[in-house]
């Protein structure tokens, strides 16, 4: 499988990088990044012949040029982890907005017209089918922009935005063979941590803390998306997957008590 990454450069990017480099189920990563990635991954050692960076200075806008490039590549999916932390101040809240919500959903336009029909089973049969949009999003969002929260509600509010925003892309894409061509998976994590064997903890201290708080260890996460993208929820019907469905069926067996 071809897969477009974004956030690459990021904590959860950069971990889906290494994961996706070391799958043998992901043929390419295809990076879409506004700064160059690290030299590392186009070493032997790292993802030579594997990964491709395409500079992209605006999110969005994607040129005709871009897409059919995409297509053309024959890239099945995308795990879209760009992303930054919620600022106090009030006055960048409406770039926040226009990097949580108005990015994901343009580059969602984009692959589903320009990307996803281009994967018909008649046209491409060995490739996978629907295009595959997953995205980080966070524990607790809220679709509802009219609700009222009392906990962190303009950060739950704004992944909830996205949601719905790729949700209704997904919904309204075209449909071949009586199935939408695009897909849409979030992926609502909680307090992402740092890996397991990382300087923030060893094992046991990171599945003590993912069993007491909602939170997840960054390459569990990783993991998920990658699977994601690769097999889908295996139901049409379920596009959401919550943090303790993203932690997975590893996680649940070591923290079943006998």
């Amino acid at each position: 499988m071809k897969i477009l990454l974004t956030g690459a450069t990021g904590t959860v990017g950069i971990e889906i990088l290494d994961q996706a480099i070391a799958h043998n189920y992901i043929e390419h990563i295809y990076c879409l990044v506004r700064k160059p990635l690290n030299q590392h991954y186009f070493t032997k050692r790292g993802g030579r012949g594997k990964v491709t960076q395409l500079i992209q200075d605006d999110f969005l806008s994607y040129p005709d040029s871009l897409t059919r490039y995409l297509r053309d590549e024959g890239v099945e999916g995308c795990i879209w982890a760009l992303g930054s932390k919620l600022s106090p101040d009030m006055t960048k809240r409406d770039e926040e907005e226009k990097v949580r919500i108005g990015f994901p959903v343009a580059a969602a336009e984009a692959l589903a017209k320009g990307v996803a029909t281009g994967l018909s089973p008649q046209a491409m049969p060995k490739k996978k089918f629907p295009f595959r949009f997953v995205f980080v999003s966070a524990s607790g969002a809220e679709q509802d922009q009219f609700r009222t929260l009392w906990v962190y509600s303009d950060w739950r509010k704004m992944k909830g935005a996205m949601e719905k925003g790729v949700f209704d892309v997904a919904d309204n894409s075209d449909v071949i063979q009586g199935h939408k061509c695009f897909e849409a998976i979030a992926l609502r994590a909680g307090q992402v941590l740092g890996r397991q064997h990382g300087p923030r903890g060893d094992v046991t201290s990171t599945l003590l803390y993912e069993a007491t708080y909602t939170s997840i260890a960054v390459d569990r996460l990783a993991k998920c998306a990658i699977k994601m993208a690769l097999m889908g929820t295996g139901d049409e019907k379920k596009r959401i997957l919550e943090n303790k469905e993203c932690l997975g069926d590893d996680w649940a067996s070591i923290n079943t008590l006998s």
